[in-house]
């Protein structure tokens, strides 16, 4: 690495997976979404998404806040994490988040959208936007384009313009009954074919637990029947 400071955003694994985050102190600078994955090799590191730091800035309080405010305590220390100029240390489940509102800027006319995008990132469960990272940023994925391009279209829209989903696609309250939704259906959305399990911004604000994943339902297993033979 370079001879910038290193700072953890919250707590992170010093030799697990993790993305670093640089941002630049000079107001022209640029700011560098890295993914850092462990290797036999040693680490790999690929970038996810750079803004100019002006960009940054602009949103930079009201991201940190919600990233915060997600976290579990697991993933956190008794003070609230912060970045710092320099490289920042973000766990995998963090920066895929992060990610996520740094790809939907990179696009062209973000500039203009900054607000309506910021607002839809935050309606997104933390489930919605590790799915969404992993289609924006899989290989091949590139500016202006593919999975990059619906990104932002579908995070850009003004709320008026989202459909309302039915109630059975709702946002899961996981151990509990979800919230039924209280807004009204609006005109017809053609990102909502991007995936019925994901953008969701015109739900309710998300309830289910924080810092872990939704858990897998498995069916038990039916007992066995034997066989009998009748002679």
């Amino acid at each position: 690495m370079s001879g910038q400071a290193i700072h953890n955003f919250g707590l992170v694994d010093e030799k697990g997976d993790a993305f670093e985050f640089t941002i630049d102190a000079v107001t022209n600078g640029s700011c560098r979404l890295v993914a850092v994955l462990q290797t036999e090799r040693g680490p790999r590191r690929t970038e996810v998404a750079a803004i100019s730091t002006t960009e940054w800035n602009a949103v930079a309080g009201t991201a940190v806040r919600e990233l915060a405010a997600e976290m579990g305590e697991n993933e956190r220390e008794k003070e609230a994490p912060t970045f710092r100029p320099g490289i920042n240390r973000i766990s995998p489940l963090v920066g895929r988040e992060l990610g996520v509102l740094l790809i939907a800027l990179m696009e062209e006319g973000a500039t203009d959208r900054m607000d309506a995008l910021l607002h839809a990132w935050r309606e997104l469960a933390r489930e919605e936007r590790w799915w969404l990272y992993a289609k924006a940023a899989a290989p091949g994925q590139r500016v202006g384009a593919g999975w990059r391009k619906a990104l932002f279209h579908a995070l850009s829209e003004t709320s008026e313009t989202r459909v309302a989903p039915p109630a059975e696609a709702q946002k899961k309250n996981y151990g509990s009954i979800a919230k039924p939704s209280s807004q009204k259906p609006a005109t017809k959305n053609p990102c909502r074919s991007l995936s019925p399990a994901i953008l969701s911004s015109a739900r309710s604000r998300r309830t289910q637990p924080k810092g872990r994943l939704p858990k897998r339902v498995v069916p038990s297993a039916p007992h066995a029947v034997r066989k009998t033979t009748t002679k």
